[in-house]
This record gives structure tokens, C-alpha cells and sequence, in this order.
């Protein structure tokens, strides 16, 4: 197990650069995304979305009271992908031998956890900026309550958890020892 511990930090690094340097690209699918489950959650609140610098902004619907314009929200997606850096690591730390389509699972699968993260990164501002305007738009306080736990999901437990269960569930031959060598082995 203690190589396998090892295996893992020293591709742990290199993955971290990667995705660094990669995750860019999927800003566009990630804002798609985000825009589509905010409109699930709160019809039509998005105009618009904007991604400049690997900062999204989404341009809503609303205005708040006694201002002009309307509520623009940015986002870093990045706080929310970080998690196929240790996704990619477990994996080929494992030395897993599919490794070529699991690695494009993982990033589908986190683009998803970015979306939800981002969608309700959003939504939770607006809650928090503009709550009169959500009101007038016919959101009740289960709406609210919902989207304060989508929030406290996509914020602090999706992103780290479900790409490593999911490595994890992907590379359990190579984790786990055979059960005959480990029952052979005298305990201590």
C-alpha cells in the first residue's frame, strides 16, 4: 500500500500542471452548463454568459430594487474542477491499465460537478445580493433552502469527493490486494 501511497504523490504534481494548463478549455462547457441548471432552478435568470481570463460572468435577468442595471455574477470554475487533478493521479498512481477512457470519464464526470458547483455558486449569490428580486420572481423559501444545500454540495463536497470515489471505484483491482495474499499474511 505504501507504494502505492507514493505512486500517487509523485503523479499527483504533474497531473495538478495539467490541469492547470488544460482546464481553460472546458470553461465554455462548464458556463453551458451552469446556465442550463440555474435556468432549472430559477426560470430564465441568465441572459448571458461571458468568459474572459478563466473567469465566468453570467449576466442575469434581475435588477435589484433601486438600481440601475442588472446583477452580474463571476465565477471561477476552477474552484470547482480541481478535483480531476486528484481523479487523474489515483488513476495512473494505480498503474490502471484502461487508464485511456477513464481519464475522459473523469473529466465528463467533472465538468458535471463544475456545472453544479458554478450553477449554484450563482444562484447563492443571487440569493445573497438580490433576495427581494428572487422573491418578485416567484421563489419560495424551499427554493431557497434548496439552493443553499446545492451550494454547501457543489462548493464543499461534490469536487473533491465524487472524482475520487469514482477513481477509486475505477481502479479497486489495483488498490485493493487479492484477498488470498492478504489472508495468507500473518497479523501483528
Amino acid at each position: 500500500m505504501g507504494a502505492l501511497v507514493v505512486r500517487i504523490l509523485l503523479c499527483f504534481v504533474p497531473c495538478v500542471a495539467a490541469w492547470y494548463w488544460l482546464a481553460p478549455g472546458a470553461d465554455a462547457l462548464v458556463a453551458a452548463g451552469a446556465r442550463f441548471i440555474a435556468g432549472l432552478v430559477v426560470r430564465d435568470v441568465v441572459q448571458e454568459t461571458e468568459n474572459v481570463s478563466g473567469v465566468i460572468t453570467f449576466v442575469t435577468s434581475m435588477s435589484v430594487p433601486g438600481q440601475e442595471g442588472v446583477v452580474t455574477v463571476d465565477a471561477n470554475p476552477r474552484l470547482f474542477t480541481y478535483g480531476y487533478a486528484l481523479f487523474a493521479a489515483i488513476v495512473l498512481g494505480a498503474k490502471w491499465r484502461s487508464a485511456w477512457w477513464s481519464l475522459p470519464l473523469g473529466a465528463i464526470v467533472v465538468a458535471m460537478v463544475a456545472m453544479w458547483g458554478v450553477a449554484f455558486d450563482l444562484l447563492a449569490h443571487l440569493v445573497r445580493s438580490a433576495p427581494a428580486a428572487l422573491h418578485a420572481r416567484g421563489v419560495t423559501q424551499g427554493t431557497v433552502n434548496f439552493i443553499a444545500l446545492g451550494y454547501q454540495l457543489g462548493t464543499l463536497v461534490l469536487p473533491a469527493v465524487v472524482p475520487t470515489v469514482l477513481a477509486v471505484g475505477i481502479a479497486w483491482k489495483e488498490i485493493t490486494p487479492p484477498l488470498e495474499a492478504s489472508a495468507a499474511e500473518p497479523r501483528q
